[in-house]
């Protein structure tokens, strides 16, 4: 025989139950995407931090090589001396001799040392879309200045100047070149048991000058010519590192404050 139980009604929900119900819902998946929210402003701002410590490092890095660069260029007026004694030569107030003599008394010749900025935190900023975040529209506008305007003038500039340079040093300054093997491998040439005007650098670039093949290349027109165009380019290249320089360090005190925030 069959039993028969008795069906209990559901329980109806009155709307004041389904408004709580819905309201605690809304609350938590509010809640869930503030703190989602915070999550990721956090880790973002935390991104932003290492950045801009990194740049700074890279900015700091710069403006060392800068200064070194600076220093060498102290030695410019080496470099003006070695103009005007060829123009002495080529006006007739030296003679061939005293032209050879007053080159082999003049110091170092500035070099065209270069600089090559480091972009690669700026670049995976720029790539990762951290640039966005970037609030300070100054700090942005001069981040992009110095890592995008700048760098690209740097850059051709760079190559301008090391094809002066080099073509500069390898075909006019051979007596210095010669030289200065000997003292960077001082020992070698000293264990070698060579000859001591083969050895010592100051002797041997003076054996270079001696050459007739050398005293035709310092007294040619062509020299006078290379001599101009080399300091025109190194004084044109200090003006740029200058404005490096400048937009170096407004950057870096700008990055500073924002780590101090």
């Amino acid at each position: 025989m069959e039993v028969h139980h008795p069906n209990h009604p559901s329980h109806k929900k009155k709307w004041s139950e389904y408004i709580i119900e819905f309201v605690m819902l809304f609350f938590a998946v509010t809640l869930g995407f503030f703190a989602e929210n915070y999550r990721e402003h956090s880790i973002i701002a935390h991104r932003m931090q290492e950045n801009y410590e990194a740049i700074i490092i890279d900015l700091q890095q710069d403006n060392q090589k800068i200064d070194s660069i600076f220093i060498e260029a102290k030695n410019v007026n080496n470099l003006i001396t070695l103009s005007h004694v060829l123009y002495k030569y080529k006006t007739g107030s030296f003679t061939e001799n005293e032209l050879i003599d007053s080159i082999y008394n003049i110091k170092t010749i500035p070099s065209y040392t270069t600089l090559f900025v480091n972009n690669t935190t700026f670049k995976n900023m720029q790539s990762s879309g951290l640039l966005s975040y970037i609030t300070d529209k100054s700090l942005k506008t001069d981040l992009s200045y110095y890592y995008e305007v700048i760098f690209k003038k740097l850059n051709d500039n760079n190559k301008l100047f090391d094809d002066v340079g080099i073509s500069y040093f390898d075909k006019y300054l051979i007596f210095g070149q010669g030289a200065v093997p000997r003292r960077w491998l001082t020992e070698i040439y000293n264990q070698g048991h060579y000859e001591n005007e083969f050895s010592d650098p100051k002797l041997y670039r003076n054996f270079l000058l001696q050459l007739k093949s050398t005293k035709a290349i310092l007294t040619s027109d062509d020299f006078i010519a290379a001599t101009n165009v080399y300091i025109t380019r190194y004084i044109v290249y200090q003006g740029i590192l200058s404005l490096v320089k400048t937009n170096n360090n407004k950057l870096i005190a700008l990055l500073e404050i924002k780590l101090r925030k």
